[in-house]
């Protein structure tokens, strides 16, 4: 209930402030979803009963045994126990600092709704969900847990991606030629795979590239010539 006024806040100040997204990471039924597209139910479900003072029922996705902590990883020596900006779960946190106010992103297809067609009109590579960050913005393709072993099976090839998701797939290797087709990338996440070798000059050409999630793989280090 205490982020009702949060979420009153967000939906008063101006249109054209620069502020970031608002997502949600707990409890799981609204994990991920934008502050300001959840209701006054949503957030405080008691409100409205005779007796408030009952603590809400978890739900039921609330009981599954959460994911893997990210692993320990190192950068050019230097040990790190976890990605700055992943969640606990696992999942992703996203930044959301490089977008301006102007509403809620929509919310990724989930169920039998996964299978229509992106209100884009572009053809979404199989088992991946795709969206707009913004209206008139690029493209958000989410294909996390998906049995992806290679970005290379990504097909169609879609223009102006601006956030690829591939949490929880089976990754072994990344290599340079598999983001020639995303060179947009402000967002790419590839925790909690199986990846070993990251081939040098791989991220050299992703010049808008800001967040980067590895947690969670098979990677001591990550040496500047990755990106170099």
């Amino acid at each position: 209930c205490d982020l009702l006024s949060l979420k009153e806040w967000l939906e008063n100040i101006p249109k054209n402030a620069l502020i970031g997204r608002v997502v949600c990471e707990a409890p799981t039924r609204l994990q991920g979803k934008d502050l300001n597209e959840t209701t006054e139910q949503d957030l405080c479900p008691l409100k409205n009963r005779v007796d408030s003072s009952l603590p809400a029922p978890p739900a039921q996705e609330e009981t599954l045994v959460p994911g893997p902590l990210p692993t320990p990883f190192k950068i050019n020596g230097l040990e790190d126990h976890a990605t700055p900006g992943s969640a606990p779960n696992g999942g992703t946190k996203i930044p959301g600092n490089w977008q301006i106010k102007i509403r809620p992103t929509a919310a990724i297809a989930t169920g039998s709704a996964r299978h229509k067609p992106p209100a884009h009109g572009l053809t979404c590579p199989g088992g991946c969900s795709c969206d707009q960050v913004l209206p008139g913005s690029g493209l958000k393709m989410n294909c996390n847990n998906r049995n992806v072993s290679s970005l290379a099976d990504l097909k169609p090839k879609l223009p102006n991606v601006q956030e690829l998701f591939l949490r929880d797939n089976k990754i072994h290797s990344i290599r340079k030629s598999h983001f020639v087709d995303y060179k947009n990338l402000i967002l790419l996440d590839l925790g909690n795979n199986n990846i070993a070798t990251v081939e040098n000059n791989t991220f050299k050409n992703l010049l808008d590239l800001r967040w980067l999630y590895m947690d969670s793989n098979y990677l001591d280090t990550l040496s500047r010539e990755k990106f170099a």
